[in-house]
């Protein structure tokens, strides 16, 4: 009875720890770099993700500089733990992987750690002025202006902690901002644009907005 009371002990004590280890592997998920993986931009892919989910203020941005952090720039980035190679000992993408910001605060999803994961295998280099893949005929919600927004604009946008209580984390919200002039002129301001600390969108992706706005900010 007794070895059997262990056994089954035993048994149990190894599932757990089979499950423990299954959940490790999936905050490093396994990737294989494809041909395509090569055109990965630090300047147009990953720069406007740490920009709006990690340098905003009261976090890494340069006023707040939490725990002597900034994250606006390939320098500061670096500097925060990046390892050329190697994202599992890169101390930043271990932060991601326990969500940096923590909840409400617009989360990283699993394409932009993906992302960046592959920007630090490819060798976390600084690559700017890359060509852009925007076309100016795509305007659709799903395809076009959600992953704009998530890119460019949920890190400070989040709900429950939306700056300025403009709430971009769901189509309703995102419309509201485009139908009382909000977001378009946030997009276009001549000095002072969205999203701060980082370029102004290009005029195709302006484009895009504006298209899709005229069309109604249908959530297709």
């Amino acid at each position: 009875m007794l070895t059997k009371r262990l056994t089954n002990i035993l048994i149990a004590m190894a599932l757990i720890l089979s499950q423990t280890q299954t959940q490790g592997c999936k905050h490093m998920p396994v990737i294989t770099l494809t041909a395509a993986d090569s055109a990965i931009c630090f300047e147009r892919d990953i720069l406007p993700i740490f920009v709006s989910s990690c340098a905003k203020s009261g976090c890494h941005d340069p006023a707040t500089a939490e725990e002597e952090v900034i994250l606006n720039s390939w320098q500061g980035i670096m500097a925060a733990g990046v390892k050329p190679g190697d994202p599992k000992d890169s101390e930043v993408f271990k932060e991601i992987q326990g969500q940096m910001g923590g909840s409400g605060y617009g989360n990283l999803n699993t394409e932009q750690k993906i992302l960046i994961q592959k920007w630090i295998m490819l060798g976390a280099k600084n690559t700017v002025d890359c060509p852009s893949d925007c076309d100016s005929t795509q305007f659709t919600f799903s395809g076009t202006i959600k992953p704009m927004i998530e890119k460019y604009c949920i890190g400070c946008h989040a709900y429950p902690n939306a700056s300025g209580s403009i709430e971009l984390s769901s189509h309703t919200g995102v419309a509201n901002a485009a139908k009382n002039g909000i977001l378009l002129n946030s997009l276009t301001h001549p000095t002072n644009w969205m999203p701060k600390s980082s370029k102004k969108l290009s005029d195709c992706q302006i484009r895009q907005f504006e298209q899709w706005i005229n069309a109604g900010t249908p959530n297709d």
